[in-house]
């Protein structure tokens, strides 16, 4: 399956019948479809579901800010949710949820080929790695099918923390994780091992 069939079959996707009914629209994700570099957040939340775009709302502006002290943008990296749709008053995605669309993530893993997965929370950590505590596993890396993941605390928790500035150079210091990891990776590609 290519990625286009992939977002299409999604984006008419009806396995969850409450999310079905609560959403304005399947955000299945933005940016660059072949990034060396793809992030996994949790779910829509509002903005999220009017704008159809991940990340779109102070969360993101918050990740914007970890990107670019990277010197990343959005532009190279893709950025998708665990689940497509925003549950209703913004509550956690529930298991039958998170599984539902657990074919979808492998898929789009397995399209997009990432050297490099940012699990964003504990939802996508969970989902991806099988492991939650975020907390005592954040900027560690671990291994998943050949790429690196690198799980960090989310955005919206420096936001309810009423902006820690300790908390933002903890998430500042696991992206600079993320960045010796592309590092990584280019001199590997020079050196013709991919």
């Amino acid at each position: 399956m290519d990625f286009e069939s992939l977002k299409s079959d999604y984006l008419r996707c009806t396995k969850c019948l409450e999310l079905c009914q609560s959403r304005t629209q399947v955000v299945f994700g933005s940016g660059n479809q072949k990034a060396e570099v793809l992030l996994i957040g949790e779910a829509p939340g509002a903005s999220e579901d009017r704008n159809g775009v991940p990340f779109c709302g102070m969360s993101g502006k918050v990740l914007d800010e970890l990107l670019n002290s990277i010197n990343l943008d959005r532009k190279d990296i893709f950025i998708t949710n665990t689940i497509l749709c925003r549950p209703p008053d913004n509550r956690n995605p529930k298991k039958e949820e998170v599984n539902n669309c657990s074919y979808r993530l492998n898929q789009l893993i397995s399209i997009i080929k990432p050297k490099v997965i940012v699990t964003i929370g504990n939802f996508a950590t969970e989902s991806i790695l099988g492991k939650t505590g975020i907390k005592s596993l954040r900027g560690n890396k671990f291994d998943y099918n050949g790429a690196v993941v690198i799980p960090i605390i989310h955005p919206a928790s420096y936001l309810y923390s009423g902006r820690n500035p300790e908390m933002l150079q903890e998430m500042k210091n696991d992206f600079k994780k993320v960045a010796e990891m592309i590092e990584v990776n280019k001199r590997q590609k020079t050196l013709g091992h991919f």
